[in-house]
Order: C-alpha cells, then structure tokens, then sequence
C-alpha cells in the first residue's frame, strides 16, 4: 500500500479559477479563462503528476496554487489555512511551507548574485538563523542535490543547465516546504540530465517526506516518477487516478489520445494511435458544454449542452465525462 495515501492533504485546491482580461478594444471586456473551476488534492509524501497539452493551463494552475498568481476565484488550502485570505506576516510565514522550480532554471536565477547568496538570501528574508547557521545550512542543501561545495562561489552562467535546475531545487527545498511545485523541471534537459534530476526528486521524497506537484507535458516522464496523475485539457481536470490504474484503464477520450503517444518499448507491441482532430480551442472562447466535445470522437448532442462533473467512477479514479454519469456506460 501507498504510505501517502494514509497521510493527511497538504495542498488543497477547491473550484480554482484563473482568468486573464483582455482588452478587445471592441466593447465588452472578455477573459482568458486559462483555468476554469478545478478541484486538486496533494497528501503528504505524494508526487502528483499533472499532464496536458500546450495551452492547457497546467502551468497557471500551478502558479496560482503558489499564489503567485493571484485566483479569480475558488480557495486553496496550505496545511488546513486558505492561503488566499491570508496577508502580510502571516502569508510571508506561510509561504515557506510552499515553494516552486521554474522550467528554465537560468531566468529564475538572478545572474550576478553567486549561488550561495542565491540560498542564502531566502533564509535572511524569513529571518532564519544567524550567518554562519545560513553559511551551514545552504552547504548542507548543496550537498543534498549534488552540488559541491566550490559550487556555492560560482554564478549560475558557470552551470550546466542540469546544475543549475540543482540550485533552483536547492533554493526550494532550504526553507524546508512541506510542498514543492514543479513546473516542467526537466523539458529544457538532455535525457540523461532528466533521469537525474528525476531520481534526485525520489530521493528527497523519502528523505524529507515532501509533497511535489510535477507538471510535464512528457507523458512517460511522468508515469515514472508520479504516484498519481491527473490529465488537464483547457483549463478543467478531466481524468485523475493512481499512476498504475491510469495507464491500465484510461477512460477520458483525451487521456485516452495522449497516452496513445507515448512510445512502446516492447517493438512487438502494436499499440493504435488516436489522432485527435481539429484544432485546440482558444481559452478566450471555449465550447458550450464538455470543453473537448469539439474533438472527442464520441461526442453527442448532450456533450455540447451539458458540462460534466468530475466525479469518482471506481476507488480513487475520477472522470469528467457524460459517458461515465448515470445513464451512460460504466468503468471496466
């Protein structure tokens, strides 16, 4: 059994929405609505994968989780506090429990500070402990992600793109979060760096018992290093489940297309792919009812009218699919 599904709901995101206004200049005020309603659990020690296509707004959804981004509506819960009510100290406080890699770890970086300072200066901003503790302290979270120790002298031009995605985990992981948000930490990376920086993710789980929420668009990345994932298509959560049962009973016709893609190792394994069709709706406009009923191949008349509820078909597996409600087919 999987210890973290004992373990208590760290990050909890209820009816979140994110939607940017944009100026026509033709009349009425419209919105992009890069997310648009979604509910997420995170427990303690899980890594959550989030996957989706482009555009699909898995990105914003993260960054608003952390709050850098402010939500157009919806609450989110950090340890049982909604965070978007909080101010001044009490969210500068809270905001250690919650920290976040970037994709590209050079512009998250800043480039005439040296990586010591970089460590350094989160601690000094929370007022946590005295220089030499922050000395020790940042050497100590350089040797936890592999870097050594004439490292904490250099700046991040003198890394290697999978060295500095090591400082960018280092910076996260010093203020000793209970929550590390992922945001693409390894598309920029050659495969080799990837499966490192992979494996250094596993490795600070078990060390720290810490929650990440890995999004990538690379299906098979995340099918390694996830223990659940949910799939986002165009702002709304449309299937979530265990890694395993995902892969071995795909029930959202667009996880069903993206998993699809993923290439079979086994080269005497024939697996059919789904094409979707046409193109992915602008989130300024999206479709009236089911938001994928515009390329899904079993879409209906009710799919354009009526919006589906993402709802627990089986133990632990969830779709958001008129296919899968009452009246329609069942799971399995």
């Amino acid at each position: 059994m999987d210890t973290w599904k004992t373990k208590p709901v760290v990050l909890r995101g209820t009816g979140v929405k994110k939607y940017f206004p944009v100026n026509t200049g033709i009349g009425a005020k419209k919105y992009v609505k890069a997310v648009d309603g979604v509910d997420i659990e995170i427990h303690k020690g899980e890594i959550y994968g989030l996957v989706g296509e482009t555009g699909c707004g898995k990105s914003t959804l993260g960054r608003t989780l952390m709050l850098l981004t402010e939500p157009t509506a919806g609450s989110i819960e950090v340890l049982g506090k909604d965070i978007t009510r909080l101010k001044g100290k009490e969210q500068k406080e809270m905001r250690r429990k919650f920290q976040m890699v970037f994709q590209d770890p050079y512009t998250s970086l800043d480039p005439k500070e040296k990586v010591g300072d970089i460590l350094m200066e989160a601690l000094e901003i929370h007022g946590i402990g005295d220089p030499k503790t922050r000395l020790d302290t940042a050497m100590e979270i350089m040797h936890q992600v592999g870097l050594r120790p004439e490292h904490f002298y250099r700046y991040p031009h003198e890394f290697s793109g999978g060295q500095r995605q090591r400082v960018g985990l280092a910076r996260a992981l010093i203020l000793n979060p209970e929550i590390i948000v992922c945001d693409e930490p390894v598309s920029a990376l050659d495969v080799s760096i990837q499966a490192q920086i992979i494996n250094l993710l596993q490795d600070l789980r078990e060390q720290h018992d810490i929650s990440f929420l890995f999004i990538a668009h690379d299906m098979s990345v995340v099918k390694y290093i996830s223990d659940r994932i949910g799939v986002m298509y165009l702002g709304h959560m449309m299937e979530e489940a265990d890694e395993e049962e995902l892969f071995k009973e795909t029930l959202h016709p667009y996880a069903k297309a993206l998993l699809s893609a993923v290439p079979e190792v086994n080269p005497h394994i024939h697996k059919e792919r789904i094409m979707l069709t046409g193109e992915l709706p602008s989130p300024m406009n999206p479709p009236s009812g089911c938001v994928f009923h515009t390329r899904c191949p079993y879409a209906t008349e009710r799919c354009a009218n009526v919006v589906p509820v993402l709802r627990e078909i089986k133990p632990g597996h969830k779709v958001a699919c008129l296919k899968y409600e009452e009246g329609g087919l069942s799971a399995g």
